[in-house]
């Protein structure tokens, strides 16, 4: 992560804070805009994520320059394959499917197969098991399983903070739904917590608001983690990673069982935090 910093001068007084950025760093009104949205501005220190926010003479301001690994261009890893599945080791930094870059688009191309779609889907920084169905028919056959409770889900973290091994399960209403994350205490200290975590139901950014209800958000988490973490902040991405999932399969009942290895970045991150 780099950091660009400037101080705010006499004449720029009151103007609101993305035009002065965009005026001082030689950047578009929209790119400024889009740096304080994604909470990558920090005025005297503290992190600003505020439209309106206005500026005084000899505030200090610093954009947090996220250096974020481009979509990948190498081939995909197929973690596991039959005539109506896939299910792939997906990369951060991209999109499941709805869009020409996107995991969807890849594989279609990857294996000269226009019908490939998903069947759930993970956040743009998220890695790891995502399913593909080979045709809609296919897809149409295991979307009831992601509705019930008939996929096993398990997920990698890196929480920051020393996460309480007492906590099993987290227990919280998302949306006006009841939701169960079960938990695994694999390694901690004092400033961050490798977890496992297995979600039993499957609310909308489910995890990560879970840790973040117990203080404890994914690394790297720019929507959940809040603005005290200056070691959140210097994560490209949030540390979260779907490591593992079994099911039946929907048509021979076989168990099918698949893990994710951990991406470099994931990796990097637990070595440099001395977690394992």
């Amino acid at each position: 992560m780099k950091k660009q910093m400037f101080k705010v001068k006499y004449k720029h007084e009151g103007m609101r804070l993305f035009a002065v950025i965009s005026e001082e760093l030689g950047i578009s009104k929209k790119q400024a805009q889009a740096a304080i949205d994604n909470k990558q501005v920090l005025v005297n220190g503290k992190r600003i994520w505020i439209r309106r926010h206005e500026v005084r003479e000899n505030d200090v301001v610093e954009l947090l320059v996220l250096q974020q690994t481009s979509p990948v261009k190498k081939r995909i890893s197929i973690l596991w394959q039959d005539a109506d599945y896939l299910i792939v080791n997906k990369p951060p930094f991209t999109l499941t499917n709805a869009d020409e870059k996107s995991l969807e688009t890849i594989l279609r191309k990857q294996e000269s197969n226009r019908s490939i779609v998903a069947v759930h889907r993970l956040d743009k920084e998220t890695s790891g098991c995502v399913i593909f169905a080979k045709s809609a028919a296919a897809k149409e056959t295991m979307i009831p399983m992601f509705k019930g409770r008939d996929i096993m889900k398990i997920y990698r973290a890196i929480a920051i903070g020393k996460f309480s091994d007492k906590w099993k399960e987290l227990h919280s209403d998302i949306d006006g739904y009841m939701s169960t994350t079960l938990v695994k205490l694999l390694d901690s200290n004092r400033q961050s917590s490798y977890l496992e975590l297995r979600i039993e139901t499957g609310r909308t950014h489910q995890i990560r608001r879970h840790l973040a209800d117990k203080r404890h958000p994914v690394l790297g988490d720019k929507k959940y983690a809040g603005t005290g973490s200056e070691l959140s902040l210097e994560q490209p991405r949030q540390m979260l990673h779907a490591y593992r999932l079994v099911f039946k399969h929907p048509k021979t009942g076989e168990t099918i069982r698949t893990t994710a290895p951990l991406p470099g970045d994931f990796k990097r991150c637990l070595a440099q935090l001395k977690l394992r």
